[in-house]
Parts: C-alpha cells; structure tokens; sequence
C-alpha cells in the first residue's frame, strides 16, 4: 500500500469511527475539541468535544446555539466536576458521572454515552492528519520585518490559499502582527515552536484582516507544539494536536482543538473554521495520530 493510500484509508476510517459525531471536518461542527480534559471557568459559544474530564469553575457551552450537526451542546468523555455548568442549547452526553450541578438552560437532554472518549479520540486523530498535512504545504506567503502578513495565495484543490511558515521565535519580539489577506480564500500560518513552547502572551497584537468576520477561513497550525500560551484577541481556529492550552485572557475567535485546556479563563467563541483543508478524496493527508510517531522516524513531513 502506497503512502497515500494508506492515508487517505486512516482519514477515511477516521470518519467512520466518530459515528454520532461525524462531519465533513470536526473543525466546522465543533467550536472546541480536546483529546483529554479542559478545566474552565469561562465559555463556548458553540459545541464542545472533550475526550477526558470537566472541571474547573462555572462554565457555559453552547451559549449561541449549536455547531454539531447532531445536536450535541457539550460531549463530556469523563467526569464532570467543579463549579456549575450550562448547556444552552442541544443535549449534553457524558461518559463519566456529574459531581456538579448542571443545568440544561436550552431544554435538551442528559444522555449518558460511554463513547464519547472514543468519538473525541477519532476526531483529533482526524485533526491531526489535517495539521500535518498543512504543515507539508509550501509556504507562498511572507512576513516582513514589521509583522506584516503578505497573502500571495495560490490555488490548491481549486481555492486561493496563502500559506505562511513563521516561527514562534520570530513573532515574540513584535509589537504586531497585521495581516495583508488580499484575494486569499483560506489563510494557513505554520507555525512551528520554539522548543514545544508558543508564547502568544501580550505582544503582538493581531490586527488588519485578522478580523472577526475572517475568522472561519484562518488556521493557526502550531503542528508540533507541546504548550501554547495566549492572552490576548486571537483570531482564526488554533490547531494544536498534542498540546496543553492555557486562554489567559482576551479569547478566542475560532475552532480550538488541542490535546487538553489546562486553563480556560476566556471565551472560545463560534467562528467555526470553515476555510480549506484536503478532502480525503482529494489530496492524501499526512499520518493519523497514532501512526505518526512510527513514520516520523522514516518520512518526511511534507506529503
């Protein structure tokens, strides 16, 4: 079996293992996904995916209505612990058993489902191929010494997407950074860390196009960070599949997927992502989760 074939067949099952969850792409039908747990005292606007444990302080889900297409408010793999929390719209399905008051402010149902770990696993294994399929792409867009991004879009799979390689290192320093989006259809930033770590505290301030309405067609692909630290307004989905995230403050506009939410002190709110990535049918995406620590070791990133 070729590699893409072998790619294209894990996205394919993928797909098929998230069963009541499934989606064209889990960054459009879910405003957050974590693989493991999120403790958070703030809120979704949309629904959440968590694979582990909630806790934390009071918290709210689905505080604009729904992005799951099942009708899912807020999935919980494990316990629900800490302070109260909300679901404002759909159901709430859990896995584990519900240590905190938890109240149903949209009138759905609590359905107790001991798949959800599994569904969230299967979606963040989904999202993992999808980062590091974007990670291959050929940036064709640049930045400048003053923090201004460039789109120069070119056509992939029959969209205008400018893609940018810009390191954590090289952003820390700036005061800004303003985005220059042009006729891009679909924005990708990689952004590779600076040891595991992407420090997005305070400085720069992302201004220009990364505006609110352009938020469902920009992607933040931090491909292999361990911890991403951000608080200030964040603008586009955050993409991160195997790290820790801490929302210090300002929040986030934007689909989130990231390992775990070790402190959620600010919104994630509904501006799902809906801007290009590889359609299994059509571009071969690079290794699945659980694969790609084997095939790192033999192959290249890029597909």
């Amino acid at each position: 079996m070729s590699h893409r074939d072998f790619v294209i067949g894990a996205i394919a099952a993928a797909a098929t293992a998230s069963g009541a969850f499934a989606s064209s792409s889990p960054l459009s039908n879910w405003n957050l996904i974590t693989r493991s747990y999120v403790t958070s005292s703030s809120e979704v606007d949309g629904s959440a995916l968590i694979g582990g444990y909630l806790d934390g302080g009071a918290s709210n889900y689905a505080i604009h209505g729904l992005t799951d297409a099942g009708g899912v408010g807020l999935a919980v793999g494990g316990n629900i612990n800490g302070g109260p929390k909300s679901v404002n719209a759909g159901s709430l399905r859990y896995g584990g058993s519900i240590n905190t008051i938890v109240n149903m402010n949209g009138g759905g149902m609590q359905i107790t489902d001991n798949t959800v770990a599994s569904q969230a696993a299967a979606a963040m294994n989904t999202v993992s191929g999808i980062s590091m399929f974007l990670a291959g792409l050929s940036a064709n867009s640049t930045m400048d010494g003053g923090g201004n991004l460039n789109a120069t879009p070119t056509l992939i799979d029959g969209q205008l997407v400018a893609v940018f390689n810009i390191s954590a290192a090289s952003v820390q320093s700036l005061g800004q950074l303003n985005l220059h989006i042009g006729t891009a259809q679909s924005v990708i930033i990689n952004m590779p860390s600076a040891g595991g770590l992407v420090d997005l505290q305070g400085a720069p301030n992302i201004i220009g196009d990364f505006s609110k309405a352009n938020s469902s067609r920009i992607l933040w692909n931090f491909f292999d960070a361990s911890s991403v630290l951000v608080n200030n307004s964040f603008r586009g989905a955050l993409v991160a599949p195997n790290a820790a995230l801490q929302v210090l403050g300002g929040g986030i506009d934007g689909s989130v997927a990231v390992d775990r939410i070790t402190a959620q002190n600010a919104e994630i709110r509904s501006s799902v992502y809906t801007g290009y990535i590889p359609a299994p049918g059509a571009a071969s995406l690079c290794v699945l989760a659980g694969a790609v620590a084997a095939r790192r070791r033999r192959e290249p990133v890029g597909c």
